[in-house]
């Protein structure tokens, strides 16, 4: 699912991330706008993805105004005096971000919040797809997140290793999502289906549901490396 950001800057405190690559306007306080993606606020800067998924800074004093498509994303607010708030985000305007929660719209200043999340859905954090059949893998991408695929099986002494690594960066970071495919034995049909000769192997899967790379055996360095190539268009 692809999320729309519209926004227009000024000296401020949010967080956004995890924002899906479209066409979000981007008005500073001088200059024409710009049309990128805001991927997360932090450390009084706003953080902005281009197309061609290179990453741009700005510090939050530069930004004067965001206005989010219909379609909004959710937002996640942690703020300093009402903790977390989750919503669809609405406008942020005059230094106070305005999103819809169950309770109806609210305005949270941003001198009150302390990081925003503005997330494209990525479905489930931790999902098995499979159980030795066949499976379309691109089916199961999350669209706008990084997507990690683990071919696994209990029996796998290194599998049981890395996967808890690997559930933890999912559960951790809203810009992952794991997909998981239990090949059981090396005859299933998911097995032969994508050519499993050993296991753990695990494919990192871009924003855009481009390959960035495999790995074979229980490496999450590398997979880290490849999720933050990903994350930077890779």
């Amino acid at each position: 699912m692809k999320w729309g950001i519209r926004f227009v800057i000024l000296g401020i405190a949010v967080a956004i991330s995890g924002a899906a690559a479209n066409a979000d306007t981007i008005q500073l306080n001088s200059g024409s706008p710009l049309t990128a993606t805001v991927t997360k606020y932090s450390n009084n800067a706003f953080e902005i993805r281009s197309a061609d998924g290179k990453t741009t800074s700005y510090p939050a004093a530069n930004v004067r105004q965001i206005d989010f498509e219909q379609t909004g994303p959710r937002a996640q607010l942690t703020t300093r005096t009402n903790g977390r708030q989750e919503g669809t985000a609405v406008s942020f305007a005059n230094g106070s971000f305005k999103i819809t929660t169950a309770e109806g719209n609210r305005q949270f200043p941003l001198i009150f919040v302390e990081r925003a999340a503005f997330v494209p859905d990525r479905g489930q954090e931790v999902e098995v797809i499979s159980h030795g059949a066949e499976v379309d893998i691109a089916k199961h991408l999350s669209a706008g997140n990084v997507t990690i695929v683990d071919f696994y099986a209990d029996w796998c002494g290194p599998c049981r290793l890395i996967t808890p690594v690997l559930e933890q960066m999912a559960r951790t970071d809203p810009e992952i999502a794991l997909r998981k495919i239990d090949i059981v034995n090396w005859t299933t049909p998911v097995a032969k289906q994508h050519s499993v000769q050993s296991i753990p192997r695990v494919s990192v899967y871009g924003r855009t549901g481009k390959l960035v790379g495999t790995v074979s055996g229980a490496n999450a360095e590398q997979v880290r490396q490849y999720v933050a190539q990903a994350k930077a268009g890779g």
